[in-house]
């Protein structure tokens, strides 16, 4: 369970009680400190270590609103004043919800809610995106075993009991049948067309009556594979 750092800015003893209680009784909230005196919240907060400031509008020295203003990266910030003049200038500068007192516990709710899917929406944006590792898969080459990226095979070709590997750089020839290598090609999206070819099923560009397209290469397409690919290849365009 993720948990949510909150800071008190309140200089009511009353509204402050209020503010623990609520905060207490959800489990994900953590209250780090509470302050009365805007001024001595301000280190904290520069620290950017807050998810949500409680704060009121009215304090001594410096309002709530100015206070937010001096933060160049402020927490979800959810006001709670006694008047309800502040709320345009309030939404202006960026704050997350705005509470009238009194509220609810419900009322209460719903603007920590509403803080916390702001919070994991800039969290996911802000991830950086998972680069998959690219597949690779070693082959039979005489007493050799050889690493092929899976992405770089264009072909394979049957020779008797061997094969012959066509990829990005050359020609391959490999001490295995087409048959081993179809049972050990078919989960990383490869297909038989053919007695004598494997193609990679994601370079597939199209499929005529004698042949399967990759591209600007065209490989024969069985006429007992035939009827096999066109109903793959209908089923992955209807979907």
């Amino acid at each position: 369970m993720t948990i949510y750092r909150c800071v008190i800015l309140e200089d009511d003893d009353i509204a402050q009680k209020i503010l623990e209680t609520n905060i207490k009784r959800l489990p994900h909230l953590e209250i780090v400190q509470v302050f009365s005196n805007p001024i001595e919240a301000i280190p904290l907060l520069h620290q950017g270590r807050v998810d949500i400031l409680f704060s009121d509008v009215e304090m001594p020295e410096i309002s709530g609103l100015d206070l937010i203003k001096t933060l160049e990266a402020p927490p979800q910030i959810i006001l709670t004043t006694s008047h309800s003049d502040y709320s345009m200038e309030a939404f202006d500068v960026g704050v997350t919800d705005y509470l009238l007192k009194p509220f609810s516990f419900e009322r209460f709710l719903k603007a920590v809610n509403r803080a916390i899917d702001t919070i994991n929406i800039k969290n996911k944006a802000s991830q950086k995106p998972v680069v998959q590792e690219e597949q690779i898969i070693f082959l039979k080459a005489g007493r050799e075993s050889l690493k092929f990226f899976v992405n770089d095979i264009q072909y394979i070709e049957a020779l008797g009991a061997y094969t012959r590997v066509f990829s990005k750089e050359k020609p391959v020839l490999i001490s295995e049948s087409i048959s081993d290598l179809q049972i050990k090609l078919q989960p990383l999206n490869f297909i038989r067309v053919h007695k004598s070819y494997l193609v990679p099923r994601f370079k597939v560009t199209g499929i005529s009556s004698r042949h399967v397209i990759l591209d600007k290469l065209k490989i024969p397409l069985g006429v007992s594979y035939r009827e096999t690919i066109e109903k793959l290849f209908e089923e992955k365009s209807g979907s």
